[in-house]
């Protein structure tokens, strides 16, 4: 059984010979790791037995304005600083362009900007990169890496945070406006993506974070006037190229998995466990015959700081919850960060590679 099938027979809850594997963490993590072991990234995908490989259509667009203090200017418009700490190097928003728009006189703001095409891409060579990855589950960018940022995210960095909630709550006409142009490009870049991929692209990620650590970051009735639609939007037309939508959105989210599989969600990352109300055995008590989930592994508290016999006992756990009767991909449920000793990782790969007893 190659890599492919054994995840397809999972994605259709069927149970292979063991849980498809999924690796994902911050570069200093994986440089880490592979000085440690001598290996290259690749070498240590293939080291962990992971499943999944991941195709980046290379960014051909003009080149992002970088300014003398070390901030640049991404295709959105967006100032973004990058920022080194103890754990990890992150970019972070340092300007939100449209941050002035208070109301609807300001309509002409959202319809007159400068608005990234998809077509800034260089999508000839997908084809050819997923020829690279034969007998593997191929995905679009983000399953192994931190992936770009949905419609909702994307309008938090334009408009800045507060503003945008406020903005959503009070000027609707205007902010599905904004919210169409974000959702036409995500959907015509992933149109573009598998169309070029010519069915050898086997997911799409989409990442669009709607719980906090305690509950959800807006509450129902917005994500269904401003964001469901466009979900299934992007579900339908991974569907029309006989692909899957993997749907990663942190949190405490439980209120609504049910709209997310009317959006015709399949996959959901990234099971954060130490969020509220996200308990594996609910989890898959209540949605696990209509969902597959990957991630699981908590990277907030169990990865950084548990024993690796604990760290063991805990994968046990984990595998054999949700990977019951199929519909689960092993993965940490967010990138490693650098306060993960190596040893817990080992622990952990080495019992979702060894250890089938359930």
């Amino acid at each position: 059984m190659n890599s492919r099938e054994r995840v397809q027979m999972a994605l259709h809850h069927e149970r292979p010979d063991r849980a498809p594997i999924n690796f994902r963490s911050t570069d200093i993590v994986a440089k880490n790791l592979g000085r440690y072991y001598g290996k290259t990234y690749d070498e240590l995908l293939e080291y962990y037995q992971v499943d999944f490989r991941e195709v980046i259509p290379p960014y051909t667009g003009p080149a992002f304005k970088k300014s003398a203090d070390g901030t640049f200017y991404d295709e959105w418009g967006v100032r973004r600083r990058e920022r080194i700490t103890g754990h990890s190097r992150d970019l972070y928003v340092d300007l939100n362009p449209l941050g002035d728009v208070e109301d609807d006189d300001d309509m002409d703001k959202v319809r007159d900007y400068k608005w990234p095409t998809p077509d800034a891409y260089d999508y000839s060579v997908v084809e050819r990169m997923c020829d690279q990855y034969e007998g593997y589950a191929v995905c679009g960018p983000g399953i192994h890496c931190e992936g770009y940022h949905g419609v909702f995210h994307q309008l938090t960095y334009l408009f800045g945070m507060e503003n945008a909630m406020i903005l959503l709550m009070s000027e609707e006409e205007m902010m599905q406006e904004a919210v169409r142009r974000v959702t036409d490009f995500w959907v015509g870049y992933y149109d573009r993506l598998l169309t070029a991929a010519k069915g050898k692209m086997d997911f799409i990620f989409y990442k669009d974070d709607m719980g906090t650590q305690n509950s959800l970051m807006i509450n129902r009735d917005v994500f269904m006037t401003y964001f469901a639609p466009g979900l299934k939007e992007l579900c339908d037309m991974a569907d029309s190229h006989n692909a899957t939508l993997i749907y990663h959105t942190c949190g405490s989210v439980m209120p609504l998995i049910p709209d997310f599989i009317d959006a015709g969600v399949r996959v959901l990352d990234p099971i954060q466990t130490s969020a509220k109300n996200m308990d594996i055995h609910i989890l898959k008590e209540k949605f696990g015959d209509r969902l597959t989930f990957h991630g699981g592994m908590d990277t907030q508290q169990d990865l950084p700081n548990l024993k690796p016999d604990a760290i063991r006992e805990l994968t046990k756990e984990t595998l054999a919850v949700l990977g019951r009767d199929g519909g689960y991909f092993f993965s940490p449920s967010h990138r490693i960060q650098q306060d993960t000793p190596l040893e817990n990782i080992d622990a952990m790969y080495d019992v979702a590679l060894n250890w089938n007893e359930y």
